[in-house]
């Protein structure tokens, strides 16, 4: 089977991307598929080398201005079906197009392409959305559908889509719970699950002890991805104050991956606590990681931490989380967000009850007191989140479509 994904945020070899669609593409490749991976024009040499990708687009709507927006984003939906149109007519024999982080310039894109009569046949589309249509209103409350020109066109597209999708032409996907429930109402059709595939590093098994290294603290709690307020970096660090303060004892080491400081939304900036710093505890990583680097801060860590907030995770996945859960690793990540769904397959974790640094810090010493079990459960349980959150998962449900 022959299936081409198209993705023009394959540029300077940073974000979740090279990672995530290089998983997928070499999955179906080592079943004996054949994958092309379309890339953008000026693609790091070496990042095409190693997704054996082709230069093909000839723009990048996540980093381009004049690609956002009301006309821009217009024009950009042109262009990216032209293009894909373009790479289709060369290659008829094409049976899937995979687009796996769908944006509202491709779903117009694609609005338009599914109903032109070439496209039409033994092609197929699977359209996975990684950003929804509403707005978040708070736990246990519906998402809400802004009146904009942005929601109105995007319902008038999957109106165009729906007969395509109703025949299984077009499969419209999503990677969590949350996600699938809120496109179902928002577009009035059927949307299928596809849990993010994560691959289990070769350098970080799930060990059957952690032991610490001599003159290493006794518990490492690391908060991994760079610091920004909606991963609730703010709210770690000031519990960790809180923490630190009431138990200047405890024998244990936070790190944050903070390599700049960020904006808050009353304007202020939020940037590491100097005393904090001072007293040991709390670590700073202040660069990238490539995966060796990563993987060795994995198998550091006993606990991981996720404060993210409800706002911006409720239906979002973290590639951390998963990352975490296949290597056994305990979560303590905020109640309400899509990390609940990979608790589920662990039984090993701790929620964070509201968005203060109280309930981080209680948390917490939830955790600790209770590591010894959280530690069993996760690496008794990691081979069902690897089944599930896997490139082979990803294969078996594009084929049982």
């Amino acid at each position: 089977m022959n299936i081409v994904i198209p993705e023009e945020a394959l540029q300077s070899g940073t974000g979740h991307w090279p990672i995530y669609i290089g998983d997928i593409a070499a999955t179906f490749r080592q079943a004996g598929h054949h994958v092309d991976v379309l890339a953008h024009r000026q693609a790091d040499p070496g990042l095409l080398a190693e997704l054996n990708a082709t230069p093909w687009f000839s723009r990048n709507c996540w980093v381009d201005a004049s690609r956002q927006g009301g006309l821009g984003g217009l024009r950009h939906a042109l262009r990216y079906a032209r293009e894909i149109s373009a790479w289709l007519r060369l290659h008829p024999d094409s049976r899937w197009v995979c687009a796996l982080t769908m944006r509202l310039q491709h779903l117009v894109a694609f609005s338009w392409l599914c109903r032109r009569p070439f496209h039409r046949g033994h092609r197929r589309y699977l359209l996975l959305f990684v950003q929804g249509f509403g707005n978040y209103q708070g736990q246990g409350l519906p998402v809400a559908f802004p009146p904009s020109v942005s929601t109105r066109l995007a319902r008038w597209c999957f109106r165009r889509l729906a007969p395509a999708v109703r025949s299984g032409r077009v499969v419209l996907a999503a990677e969590t719970r949350a996600m699938q429930a809120e496109l179902e109402t928002f577009s009035q059709l059927p949307v299928q699950l596809f849990p993010h595939p994560v691959s289990l590093h070769p350098a970080v098994a799930v060990p059957s002890t952690r032991t610490p290294e001599p003159n290493s603290p006794t518990v490492t709690i690391t908060c991994p991805g760079f610091a920004r307020y909606e991963k609730g970096n703010d709210l770690l660090q000031a519990a960790c104050r809180q923490l630190f303060a009431e138990e200047p004892q405890l024998d244990l080491q936070v790190i944050s991956q903070w390599p700049q400081p960020f904006s808050l939304p009353d304007g202020s900036v939020d940037r590491p606590d100097p005393e904090l710093i001072a007293d040991g505890r709390f670590q700073l990583i202040n660069e990238s990681l490539n995966r060796q680097a990563y993987a060795e801060l994995l198998k550091r860590s006993q606990l991981i931490v996720l404060p993210y907030r409800r706002s911006s995770y409720h239906n979002r996945v973290s590639r951390v989380a998963i990352e975490a859960a296949l290597h056994g690793i305990p979560l303590v990540y905020m109640s309400g967000t899509w990390c609940e769904e990979v608790v589920e397959f662990t039984g090993a974790g701790v929620s964070i009850q509201s968005e203060t640094p109280e309930a981080v810090c209680a948390a917490l010493r939830l955790a600790l007191t209770q590591l010894e079990d959280l530690t069993r459960k996760a690496r008794n349980n990691a081979e069902l989140v690897e089944e599930n959150y896997s490139a082979a998962r990803f294969r078996q449900l594009l084929l049982e479509c």
